[in-house]
């Protein structure tokens, strides 16, 4: 049987020691995971590590989740170009910390508008000086709740990098956000695998990419999508499951 929702497992966000580190009580986490904190003088990687973090230093956190570094096996730009996007969409980015997802899709869609989601104020509110910074009026952040993105409409590309593993309740959560999802709408997964690399979270933290298609079968999704694209994460995009024929 699908692994239900993971029921008391702390969710915050934060990258620490390399590896995306956050366990909140709540359920997301912010995109925090994106950004590398120093485990090893030589690498960066993320990890979250069930501990609560301040994020007070936001500059430490900006250091740590845009570090060029990251750019080497996160594959942005390649990540964004397979979604094959219109230019017209819009996306949501829940865990969107400082932006390093959402700031790049609001570069790549010159008729649309991209939500990024955190459920710290001072990532929201570093995300929304950052997006007018850069001129990036088609980007707007919001605080989001544990258990609620917030979203102030439906959208056609629900983004989550590196924060699956932190969510609990993860069934009613995402059966909750098909109602966010536009006509035709998909969800993304971008999480770290199991095993040795040198990023990410510890293993215990992590779920297979069998697990994570397991449980959104059970919310209701159908994997439409997997990518191999990135080196030590999975990339799965879901759809919500058609209604069966009476």
């Amino acid at each position: 049987m699908p692994r239900q929702g993971m029921k008391g497992k702390p969710l915050t966000i934060l990258i620490l020691a390399f590896a995306i580190l956050s366990t909140r009580e709540g359920i997301m986490v912010n995109a925090k995971e994106n950004g590398p904190a120093p485990q090893d003088p030589k690498n960066h990687q993320y990890s979250r590590e069930g501990s609560r973090h301040s994020f007070d230093d936001i500059e430490k956190w900006v250091e740590r989740f845009e570090n060029p570094e990251r750019d080497e096996w996160q594959k942005p730009d390649a990540v964004i170009r397979s979604l094959d996007l219109t230019g017209k969409e819009i996306v949501a980015d829940i865990g969107s910390a400082t932006g390093y997802f959402p700031v790049r899709f609001a570069r790549a869609l010159s008729q649309g508008r991209v939500y990024g989601v955190d459920t710290e104020e001072g990532m929201v509110e570093y995300l929304n000086d950052r997006a007018k910074r850069e001129n990036l009026s088609n980007l707007v952040s919001i605080q989001g709740e544990p258990d609620d993105p917030k979203l102030p409409e439906p959208v056609d590309i629900m983004f989550i990098c590196d924060t699956y593993h932190h969510i609990r309740e993860r069934t009613d959560y995402f059966s909750r956000l098909k109602g966010k999802l536009l006509p035709g709408g998909r969800l993304v997964i971008v999480d770290f695998v199991k095993g040795e690399i040198p990023v990410g979270p510890p293993d215990a933290m992590k779920l297979r990419a069998e697990e994570v298609i397991a449980e959104l079968a059970e919310a209701g999704y159908d994997l439409v999508q997997r990518s191999n694209i990135l080196p030590y994460q999975y990339f799965l995009i879901f759809r919500p499951a058609e209604a069966p024929q009476l």
